[in-house]
């Protein structure tokens, strides 16, 4: 074990001399291994940011909820049945949602949705943004989304039966319009001109790649915005969404709902449907075609790189073997024995491997730091991440080190002190 010791200290010494002597050829050779890692990584740890805020989002709103619309989220559906028929589908109507709400024993909560196409104007004495969706919802949306709130209470179902002039709005909004106040519960902004009591503040999540980011919203009662706004079909989309009963999974939902729809609609047996059911596991496995060609890209950058990075670490040691015959030949006049050396020089070709991988990594997590700042989604360097780095860089340095290594165990010393 000391024995062992004993040459990792001398092959530490050994490697920092050459790479210091030859400063330019070490950093051309390390080069490879670096972009290579980094490209590896980078695109891993970027898959897992996007990944774990998918996970976040559908744990935030929960899994067990589902969503009956016009459209479907994913066109893949029979191939007779192209996107501009989903167009041509009447929209959810009001009486949809009463009657689904009247008729399923598998829900626990059913709520209606109006969302304008065009965001209106939010507004708070001289602070404006176009950049917050209004949402004008009817009783039981809160119990739908389970909402957390920063500060005050969501809508009761007295304000949204009576259509008053209150609303709940997102973090970001909040930010926006009222920046210099702790909390703005209790004052009145407007919705284009109209005017609309602040009661609630939702908690920020940050940026949500399913569309569901609640840090934009402005809430309000279905009613009110009935009074004050156009509700055309053409300006407007309609949605039925459905929480499950504990127990009861999204496929036993669906199909309650399926033969609740058909009747409310009305369809013969031989007709299709005329509306869609969705949920947010859609969605999530639309981004999988993404995920996947960044891994192909991951593959091919590294792969590519790292060969590159292994043929100059392989390069580095069959001159490091050249320059140290003479050492090589003393060493094994002195007793040192084949394993030795070859031992010898195969960790000094890991260590070169290690060290690109070391700077890739910190490139990696510089990267991660700027990446969070910038997108609001939290990007962090894993620690199966940065073994899989290690991992590829440990093998690789065998495969650089291996040739060169054995050529040196196998020198004959009378020949190798000859060199000289």
């Amino acid at each position: 074990m000391r024995q062992l010791f004993n040459v990792l200290v001398e092959t530490l010494k050994l490697t920092f001399q050459q790479l210091w002597l030859n400063k330019l050829r070490t950093f051309l050779s390390l080069f490879g291994i670096t972009v290579g890692i980094f490209s590896i990584i980078a695109i891993l740890t970027a898959v897992d940011a996007l990944k774990n805020n998918i996970n976040q989002s559908i744990n935030s709103l929960g899994d067990n909820v589902l969503f009956v619309n016009k459209w479907a989220w994913t066109f893949d559906g029979p191939s007779d049945y192209p996107w501009w028929k989903y167009a041509q589908r009447p929209n959810i109507k009001y009486e949809n949602y009463k009657y689904v709400q009247s008729k399923s024993k598998l829900a626990e909560a059913v709520t209606f949705e109006v969302n304008p196409r065009q965001s209106p104007e939010m507004s708070y004495k001289n602070k404006k943004t176009h950049k917050a969706y209004l949402s004008a919802v009817t009783d039981n949306y809160g119990k739908v989304f389970q909402l957390d709130l920063a500060h005050g209470r969501f809508l009761s179902s007295m304000e949204i039966a009576n259509g008053l002039n209150v609303c709940v709005i997102g973090g970001d909004v909040a930010d926006k319009l009222f920046k210099q106040v702790p909390n703005p519960v209790g004052l009145e902004m407007r919705i284009d001109g109209k005017p609309a009591k602040v009661i609630g503040v939702i908690a920020k999540k940050g940026e949500d790649l399913l569309g569901f980011n609640f840090d934009k919203a402005v809430i309000v009662p279905l009613n009110y915005y009935e009074r004050y706004f156009t509700v055309d079909d053409n300006s407007v989309d309609k949605t039925i969404e459905l929480r499950t009963r504990p127990n009861v999974t999204l496929a036993e939902l669906n199909q309650e709902l399926i033969g609740i729809l058909r009747a409310a609609r009305k369809l013969r047996p031989t007709q299709v449907d005329n509306f869609s059911i969705n949920q947010l596991s859609v969605i999530a496995k639309g981004f999988d075609s993404v995920f996947d060609s960044m891994s192909m890209v991951k593959w091919v950058i590294g792969a590519f790189s790292l060969i590159v990075g292994g043929f100059g670490i392989a390069n580095i040691m069959f001159v490091s073997v050249s320059e140290r015959k003479a050492l090589i030949g003393i060493k094994k006049a002195l007793g040192a024995k084949r394993s030795d050396i070859l031992l010898e020089f195969l960790l000094e070709a890991i260590f070169l491997c290690m060290m690109g991988a070391m700077v890739g990594l910190l490139l990696v997590y510089v990267l991660c730091y700027f990446a969070t700042q910038a997108s609001g989604m939290v990007f962090s360097l894993s620690a199966g991440n940065i073994m899989i780095a290690f991992t590829l860089s440990f093998i690789l340095g065998i495969l650089a080190g291996i040739i060169p290594a054995f050529l040196a165990a196998k020198m004959d010393p009378v020949e190798a002190i000859r060199s000289k």
